[in-house]
């Protein structure tokens, strides 16, 4: 059995030598930041996440992203509609909004399309029933009406997947 230790046995510090510790350290605490009110951090750090999302966004970020997406819906069923699109995806590549994606279904490039029927799919989870079902609906027409065969092969095989 080990003997008990008694706490005199320990060195301790005089008092003097504290002080002596604390006039050494210049005898200055670090100057405390001003506190700032709640809203005003929260609008802050908000602001900050913002700034930060916008970097890993790259251009999608940009308010420009914006207006050209609005642009690219108010061409969808024109014959500026393909042009423009070929400038929109070659700028920002494929969009994430369901919208967007919804109206690249009508671009005219088979390899395209196909890639979009992918995206709606893998976001088909987070989608209400309506878009859901939209988005069924409209796999079956491109299953049975598209003029390319690949993206029928992609419309059949996406459909096939819901279907379980």
């Amino acid at each position: 059995m080990a003997p008990p230790k008694d706490d005199d046995e320990r060195e301790r510090p005089s008092w003097r030598e504290i002080d002596q510790r604390r006039d050494r350290a210049g005898g200055q605490r670090a100057p405390r930041q001003p506190k700032v009110p709640k809203k005003q951090a929260e609008k802050l750090r908000l602001q900050a996440l913002a700034q930060a999302e916008a970097l890993f966004k790259g251009k999608r970020a940009r308010p420009e992203y914006q207006t050209d997406l609005r642009k690219l819906e108010e061409r969808h069923g024109t014959k500026q509609f393909a042009a423009y699109a070929k400038k929109f995806l070659e700028e920002y590549g494929l969009p994430e909004e369901w919208g967007a994606l919804t109206r690249l279904l009508d671009y005219p490039d088979p390899a395209v399309m196909q890639e979009v029927l992918r995206t709606m799919a893998a976001q088909l989870g987070s989608r209400s029933r309506v878009e859901q079902q939209g988005f069924k609906g409209r796999l079956q027409v491109l299953a049975l009406t598209s003029p390319y065969a690949e993206v029928r092969r992609c419309a059949e095989e996406i459909l096939s997947g819901i279907a379980r």
